[in-house]
C-alpha cells in the first residue's frame, strides 16, 4: 500500500505548494511512483507543474459528478503524476458539509488509484476547514511546513497538531512525520528565535532546512518545480534531501 502524506498549514505563503511539488519530484527522481493530489481551490499545485484545469477532468469532476478518479490524473514530470484541481472546489466544499461522513470523501476517491503508487502526497488548502480534514482521513502521514521568517509560525503550527490530536483520538492512524522548516537563513535573528521556540514546544522538527531562495520564485513563474527545472541549485539538493530523510517508498511491486 502506498504512503500517504498530506503537507498542511493553517495560513498560506509557507511553502506547502513548493514542498508538495518539489518532494514529489524528488522521489520521482528517486524512482518512486509519485501521485500529488491538488486539493486546494487555489489550485497552485495544478499550476506549478504548468497544468491548465480548463477543459480538463479534475478533483471537483471526481466529487461533483462521481466520475473515477483516474479519468483526471495526468502526467506531470518524472515519474510523478497529478490529480489537479480548480477554484470550482471552494464549492463542492460547501456542498459536503451536509454529507454523511463527509471527512471521507477524499478517501473513498482515492482508494480506487492508491495501490499504483509508491506514495501520495495531498497539497492542503491553507486553513483547517473541511477540505484539509479530509486530506488528513485519507492520509497516514503528515508534514507542517513552518515560515522561519514568520514569528507567528510555531502557533500556527500547534493549531495542526492539535487538529491532528482530534483525528486520532477519534480512531484515524496519523503520524506527524515532522515540521518542516522553510524559507531559512540562520543569519537572521527571527530564525534564532523561533528555533528556541520550537525546542521548548517539544514537537519533532524535521532535519532537513529549506533554504530562502529567490529560485523557488523563479520556478513558480516557469510553471516547473525546483528539483527538475534547477536541480543543481541549493533549493534543489534541500528537497532532495528532505525525500531521503523521510525515506524513498519502496517500489509497489516490492512490498
Amino acid at each position: 500500500m502506498a504512503r500517504t502524506i498530506a503537507v498542511c498549514t493553517q495560513k498560506g505563503g509557507v511553502g506547502k505548494t513548493t514542498t508538495v511539488a518539489n518532494l514529489a519530484c524528488a522521489w520521482g527522481r528517486l524512482g518512486a511512483r509519485v501521485l500529488a493530489v491538488d486539493f486546494d481551490p487555489q489550485f497552485a499545485l495544478t499550476r506549478r507543474f504548468g497544468i491548465s484545469p480548463a477543459g480538463r477532468p479534475t478533483i471537483c469532476d471526481v466529487f461533483g459528478d462521481g466520475r473515477a478518479v483516474a479519468t483526471a490524473i495526468t502526467a506531470a514530470s518524472e515519474g510523478v503524476d497529478l490529480l489537479p484541481s480548480s477554484r470550482e472546489l471552494s464549492s463542492i466544499e460547501l456542498s459536503l458539509v451536509g454529507e454523511r461522513k463527509r471527512e471521507y470523501f477524499l478517501a473513498r476517491a482515492l482508494a480506487e488509484v492508491v495501490g499504483r503508487y509508491d506514495v501520495v502526497l495531498i497539497d492542503c488548502p491553507p486553513n483547517l476547514g473541511l477540505l484539509t480534514v479530509n486530506a488528513l482521513c485519507a492520509c497516514g502521514e503528515v508534514v507542517v511546513p513552518i515560515d522561519m521568517e514568520d514569528v507567528d509560525a510555531l502557533h500556527g503550527a500547534e493549531e495542526v497538531v492539535a487538529v491532528l490530536r482530534e483525528l486520532v483520538a477519534t480512531g484515524d492512524e496519523l503520524e506527524l512525520l515532522g515540521l518542516l522548516r522553510v524559507v531559512v537563513d540562520r543569519r537572521r535573528q527571527v530564525y534564532k528565535a523561533i528555533v528556541a521556540e520550537l525546542e521548548q514546544s517539544g514537537l519533532p522538527v524535521l532535519a532537513t532546512e529549506i533554504p530562502d531562495s529567490v529560485e523557488f520564485q523563479k520556478s513558480a513563474v516557469v510553471h516547473e518545480p525546483l528539483v527538475t527545472w534547477q536541480p543543481s541549485c541549493d533549493g534543489a539538493r534541500a528537497y532532495v534531501a528532505l525525500a531521503e530523510e523521510l525515506g524513498v517508498p519502496a517500489p509497489a511491486g516490492s512490498r
